[in-house]
């Protein structure tokens, strides 16, 4: 620092080395109470070895320089001169640089007037920045084996190896390309503080598999490739105040909100899906779940003419997927391959059936405080918005994997002939083909808010506590999860679309009272 000029500076090297050896070993079966592996089964099912081993290297270069100047100017560059083992030489490495700018308005000599401003700042950036994409070595041709494929001799069958997937030896870094345009405003001595921002990215190089197929006897499945494109825009607003009253109450609060849209603007995709607007990939957000329209399920005076299955006896001439009887999920015949309808559900038919699949376009929460005379008081909110996931899960489908449900969202909700406004379709030995479908019967709007966390205490005053010799008593109420407000109340809403086998049953409410004590 010299004179109005200060500089900072920081140069970093870093280098990692990754070396992985792993073991396991097993016997099953031990005829008498010793842990030692030779007293397990001999039975070549009761025993197994293996072991696994991997080596991966990284190092990187980093630097920032900053200057400011007398308190208002202020200019960052940054940057990263990364290398990676997981692509090949020559696409290993990537240089990442950052700039960031920033102007006081508040100090400047035409403000001083404004005596409301205690704090204005605006500011801009923007930088690129490297992913590593899929996994590591997929410019090299790896191979698997496999056990019995091969006889030789007496017939003894021994291994085999195959390639799984061809080499892409161009196969590089990810690339982000960010801005961001804000400010920070503090005024009427921190009664409004505000904080906003806009961004915008665009992302190059996504690693992405064809969408095209070969031959079967091409024998190996295509390489991934850098060919996606996305762009993303959003912002972010914080909103915040504290204020005192005379007499001593003391109030805050602060909110934040943020809102991202992304679309892909170059996604693989085949004539089939691009050339019907309902189906197209490009152009809808990365990730945007297709499927059919449900219309509800069929009910018993459908079944005209009473033999339990609905088909074209019954005035029903739409052809789903197998049998279909009361109970079952009823699809719409949107269209066929000239966009007319054509009297069967297919690939013709799915579309657009949901929100951003398990990534919420908003997130928010908000935060109060209040203290007097020492009691104080905490609420935190949180929640998302813009958001669905897809339910259908061993929660609301019958005999999941052959398995007995253990929730009774499905039992207490179930297609009956006494009850058909349920909510999921009739029971079946094993799931139905045509109820499983992907649609949009099975998504569900999982926007929410949420008391996640409330705290309140009260601090006892030092003329009581001066003749027990202890500095401070603060006893306390607080809780966790109270409460939730969402359409999804069987599991936590914060839930991203999963497997059918996992397990996301609603928050566990937590409550606690204690007390802090400092002798």
């Amino acid at each position: 620092t010299f004179g109005k000029n200060q500089f900072t500076g920081l140069l970093v090297a870093e280098e990692r080395n990754n070396k992985y050896n792993t073991f396991y070993a097993q016997r099953n079966h031990f005829a008498v109470d010793i842990d030692e592996f030779d007293m397990g089964s001999s039975d070549k099912t009761d025993y197994d070895n293996g072991g696994s081993s991997s080596v991966g290297s990284q190092i990187g270069y980093i630097y920032r320089l900053g200057y400011v100047y007398n308190n208002r100017y202020m200019f960052e560059a940054t940057g990263r001169y990364d290398g990676h083992y997981y692509f090949a030489p020559g696409k290993r490495w990537g240089y990442f640089p950052a700039f960031s700018m920033g102007w006081r308005l508040s100090e400047e000599k035409f403000m001083e007037n404004i005596k409301f401003i205690d704090n204005l700042k605006i500011r801009g950036s923007w930088g690129k920045s490297g992913n590593l994409a899929g996994s590591a070595y997929q410019y090299l041709s790896g191979y698997n084996l496999v056990g019995g494929v091969y006889g030789f001799g007496n017939g003894t069958m021994v291994q085999g190896a195959y390639s799984p997937q061809e080499a892409n030896p161009n196969i590089t870094w990810e690339i982000s390309k960010k801005s961001d345009i804000g400010f920070e405003a503090s005024l009427w001595n921190n009664l409004l503080m505000i904080e906003a921002d806009y961004f915008y990215e665009r992302r190059s190089g996504m690693l992405l598999s064809p969408a095209v197929t070969v031959p079967q006897e091409y024998g190996l499945a295509l390489a991934q490739e850098n060919a996606g494109e996305m762009k993303n825009h959003g912002f972010e607003l914080s909103i915040g105040s504290q204020y005192s009253l005379n007499n001593g109450l003391r109030l805050g609060f602060d909110g934040n909100i943020s809102v991202a849209k992304n679309k892909m603007v170059q996604i693989f995709e085949t004539d089939a899906t691009y050339n019907n607007p309902n189906r197209r990939v490009t152009g809808r957000p990365f990730g945007t779940p297709f499927g059919y329209h449900a219309l509800g399920l069929f009910k018993t005076k459908d079944d005209k003419n009473g033999d339990g299955i609905i088909n074209a006896d019954d005035g029903y001439s739409v052809v789903q997927f197998g049998e279909v009887h009361p109970g079952d999920i009823k699809y719409e015949d949107i269209s066929g391959p000239n966009g007319i309808p054509d009297g069967k559900i297919d690939d013709n038919d799915k579309m657009v059936i949901g929100y951003y699949p398990g990534n919420p376009s908003m997130t928010f929460g908000l935060t109060f405080s209040a203290a007097w005379r020492g009691i104080d008081l905490g609420l935190f909110f949180q929640g998302s918005a813009m958001t669905s996931t897809n339910i259908a899960n061993f929660q609301t489908v019958a005999f999941q994997n052959n398995k007995s449900n253990s929730s009774y969202e499905y039992f207490n909700n179930h297609w009956t002939t006494q009850s058909e406004d349920a909510k999921y379709p009739r029971a079946t030995t094993s799931p139905s083909g045509n109820n499983s479908q992907i649609s949009d019967f099975w998504m569900m709007n999982t926007s929410y808010l949420r008391l996640k966390t409330i705290s309140c205490g009260y601090t006892l005053p030092n003329s009581i506590l001066k003749n027990l010799k202890i500095k401070s008593i603060r006893v306390y109420f607080s809780g966790q999860n109270l409460f939730t407000l969402s359409k999804l109340n069987f599991e936590d809403p914060e839930t991203p679309n999963a497997s059918t086998e996992s397990v996301f049953y609603p928050n566990m409410k937590t409550l606690s009272l204690g007390a802090n004590i400092i002798f």
